[in-house]
């Protein structure tokens, strides 16, 4: 508790022991699928038998603070964000408000259980700027096989680590199959994309093959927002570090990095020091806006200690 209040503050901590015994009352007692609850600015339909991100809103109301923080500074009225794993909704709401309605938001996700949801929060918020896609993004458009977690945001279609100093927090239930698009076909008929956000467990690595194609060949240049998953990377098997290199040529350069905690970042012991931090997920994180090329590129693919990245052109 100690450890939660110093991170949180007592209000928050008063706030989370009350929404700890709603939770517990509606899934235990009342015996309920959803419960609604107010985050940020916006409401959430939430899933009671999800242990994922749906239990981490439905007891804090909010998670990576740090994320957020990014959207809220790069993000303009006008702007059009492509949301690749939009999962229930919770980064397309805070984006359909940043953006506003001359915005929009284009939220694609692959799982139909969150696809469900994420529908519902848009009609619950009346989110006119925002359209829902059913599939996925990858590399090449067709059909492939998608992991399903017990924890809904760690949905995957890369499932056990890649990386053998990494353990994988994936638990997969079943596969199904999910129609895939690539970006370049996706983007012909939308309105030019500013942002680029994903969430997508290790994928990045194949989107980013997509994007870079798209730069080539389409003068793509939005700016690319993504979290990283370095036990899903491996330089023989599913090569990040070729992908990010592969930008870094074309232009693309980290405008702000957001470390994993940081207590065991590496970015302190390479010299950096955070702009400022956040606190949030029962950690601190720092923000960095002057990461080399080199050291991005060595914290995301070999020892881990970033955990979000802003590229831009």
């Amino acid at each position: 508790m100690r450890s939660t209040i110093e991170c949180y503050g007592l209000g928050d901590c008063l706030s989370m022991i009350s929404s700890a015994a709603r939770y517990g009352v509606s899934k235990h007692v009342l015996r309920k699928r959803f419960m609604k609850r107010r985050i940020f600015d916006y409401s959430m339909l939430l899933d009671l038998d999800d242990r994922g991100i749906s239990k981490t809103l439905a007891l804090l109301g909010k998670r990576e603070m740090e994320h957020r923080y990014i959207l809220q500074q790069v993000l303009k009225p006008g702007m059009t964000v492509m949301d690749i794993g939009a999962n229930l909704g919770y980064y397309v709401m805070m984006e359909s408000r940043l953006v506003g309605p001359t915005g929009m938001v284009y939220a694609i996700e692959p799982s139909p259980a969150n696809f469900s949801i994420l529908e519902k929060n848009i009609a619950l918020n009346k989110t006119a700027n925002v359209q829902a896609f059913h599939m996925a993004i990858s590399n090449k458009a067709g059909q492939a096989e998608f992991f399903l977690s017990e924890l809904s945001n760690l949905n995957t279609f890369h499932p056990g680590s890649f990386n053998s100093a990494v353990k994988s927090k994936n638990r997969v239930n079943r596969s199904i199959t999910v129609k895939t698009e690539d970006i370049r076909t996706f983007i012909k008929d939308k309105r030019p994309i500013d942002l680029v956000r994903m969430d997508i467990e290790g994928h990045e690595v194949e989107v980013f093959e997509n994007i870079a194609e798209a730069v080539v060949k389409d003068g793509f240049s939005a700016m690319i927002l993504f979290e990283t998953h370095i036990s899903k990377y491996n330089d023989a098997t599913h090569n990040m570090r070729a992908q990010l290199q592969r930008l870094f040529s074309l232009g693309y350069r980290p405008a702000v990095c957001a470390s994993s905690d940081e207590k065991t970042t590496a970015l302190k012991s390479m010299g950096y020091a955070p702009e400022t931090v956040i606190k949030t997920d029962f950690s601190s994180r720092g923000i960095y806006t002057t990461v080399s090329l080199k050291d991005l590129e060595t914290c995301v693919c070999d020892t881990g200690g970033i955990r979000t990245v802003l590229l831009k052109k």
